[in-house]
């Protein structure tokens, strides 16, 4: 009696006695891939910081005695060989009066919003190898006796006759 209908068993692939639900809609989202996605670009972003400079590219004067102080993230005042005056990377105009209060607006403004503490009240001046000296000393005047900046830090490169 293996052909009557009421000791038959019905067999599913895979599923046990459940019937398979093809048109079910799957309800969570893989963030797997979101996740690690989103961790590749922040490194690499992290990196970028690493590697990009601060401040305005100049050619700085070179000397065989120089401090390895760390550096504070502080502001970055720049003076190229045209003797254009930089804030970081954006240019303010050639050295005057004008440009020197504008170049104490961006400086408050940096050290109200520290990247480190420890660079509040300091500067990082960059002033090109070729530059005449007339055109940084009335901002090293500036710094110190208008804006009575605590330490201005001069950029050197490292001699390469050592």
């Amino acid at each position: 009696m293996s052909g009557s209908g009421g000791n038959t068993r019905r067999r599913w692939r895979l599923s046990g006695n459940k019937k398979p639900h093809i048109d079910a809609v799957q309800s969570d989202i893989n963030v797997t891939p979101l996740v690690d996605v989103m961790l590749v670009l922040l490194i690499i972003f992290m990196l970028m910081t690493l590697i990009m400079g601060r401040g305005h590219d100049v050619s700085l004067p070179k000397a065989a005695n120089y401090s390895q102080e760390k550096d504070k993230m502080q502001p970055v005042v720049s003076i190229d060989i045209e003797g254009y005056l930089w804030i970081e990377k954006n240019r303010l105009g050639e050295v005057s009066p004008a440009t020197l209060k504008e170049m104490d607006q961006q400086i408050q403004a940096a050290w109200k919003a520290p990247k480190n503490p420890d660079g509040v009240g300091r500067i990082y001046l960059k002033a090109d190898d070729k530059v005449d000296y007339g055109k940084v000393y009335p901002v090293l005047e500036y710094l110190n006796r208008t804006m009575a900046v605590q330490s201005v830090d001069l950029a050197i490169a490292k001699d390469s006759k050592e």
